[in-house]
């Protein structure tokens, strides 16, 4: 009979993707893998088979859970400029010093890496930044219906706009962490939806 696992593996995975989140695919090693999760190399690749095996539910756990696409989720029902304002603001903290949660998003950090690598793993990462997309369109027509938006808004041209916003604003997260640049940005995008 088999020993039963003596680690809860939603807490691995999530450890995990934040070792990919801020190393990138490539740069994390196997070593990474067993200083974030406290585990060995055999008992990792005995639970998730491979580093790629292990990855795939990284990506999965994190669309779910942690993605700027979960938040929006959580806040469907809130007002429109509440829930876009929680999400900016998100993006504009992991900037700072000390952050508990990484700057910028898994996806959008690696998505380049991945086609690279293995294009099956980009074309993932890929369709959750569609899904974002287009959970952004269906929420400014929701908020449409519920008088939260004018109903002459061109919902598809908002939404591309707030894609790039967002995206743009992780890239800086990660990069020159320009907060100032950020709220400016933040503010900016709040106002046209006015």
């Amino acid at each position: 009979m088999a020993r039963p696992r003596e680690f809860n593996e939603t807490d691995v995975v999530r450890l995990v993707s934040r070792t990919f989140w801020q190393k990138g695919y490539q740069a994390t090693s196997m070593r990474d893998i067993e200083d974030a999760t406290g585990l060995t190399a055999g008992s990792i690749y005995k639970a998730y088979g491979s580093k790629r095996e292990l990855f795939l539910l990284c990506l999965e756990q994190y669309l779910k859970e942690e993605s700027y696409l979960a938040l929006l989720l959580a806040m469907f029902e809130s007002p429109l400029d509440e829930s876009l304002r929680m999400i900016f603001d998100t993006i504009i903290d992991t900037a700072y010093e000390g952050s508990e949660r990484p700057a910028g998003c898994l996806i959008t950090k690696l998505f380049a890496e991945l086609l690279s690598v293995d294009a099956c793993l980009g074309r993932g990462a890929i369709s959750g930044l569609n899904e974002m997309q287009k959970t952004l369109r269906l929420r400014l027509m929701w908020a449409q219906e519920n008088g939260d938006l004018d109903k002459r808004a061109d919902v598809d041209a908002l939404g591309a706009y707030l894609m790039v916003v967002i995206q743009g604003m992780l890239v800086v997260s990660t990069s020159t962490k320009d907060i100032l640049a950020m709220k400016m940005a933040r503010d900016m995008a709040l106002s046209s939806l006015h």
